[in-house]
């Protein structure tokens, strides 16, 4: 799907954004409403489609946090202002609360809903519980790699 996709709408690009769009448009509409599936009983995808019963709320409540636990929104750069210095924890939380607990160690827990995010060191770095890409890369590798 996606090398027909790029063949038909990006082999050359457009020359406008419009004209983009218009091709993106024209491939979903052949994709999903014209061409055949076989794993459908070479029916298109759109004579199947069902639109939803469920409706979304428009707003998900806040996250819930112990009373141990301060409340801090992260601001749209990714940082939270923490004991009068701003720690950077993560864009992709922008908006969001998140919990902080203090540790017998000295150091802050920041936590996103149930999910434990990292650490808040003395020097108030922030230290994620994930491992840096590239450690992640190497070790992505390293367990792909041939036997030898």
């Amino acid at each position: 799907m996606h090398r027909t996709l790029k063949t038909q709408t990006s082999s050359p690009a457009a020359t406008s954004v419009r004209e983009q769009q218009a091709r993106f448009d024209r491939f979903r509409r052949h994709y999903n409403e014209e061409r055949p599936h076989e794993a459908l009983g070479q029916t298109p995808p759109a004579t199947r489609w069902q639109a939803p019963t469920r409706t979304l709320p428009a707003r998900l409540d806040d996250p819930w946090y112990n009373a141990d636990h301060e409340r801090r929104r992260v601001r749209p750069t990714g940082a939270i202002k923490w004991r009068g210095h701003e720690v950077f924890i993560g864009e992709a939380l922008a908006g969001e609360f998140i919990g902080l607990a203090e540790h017998d160690n000295g150091c802050t827990i920041a936590r996103f809903c149930g999910r434990d995010l990292g650490v808040i060191d003395r020097h108030r770095r922030f230290l994620r519980f994930a491992p840096p890409r590239a450690r992640l890369r190497a070790a992505q590798e390293t367990a792909v790699a041939p036997e030898q």
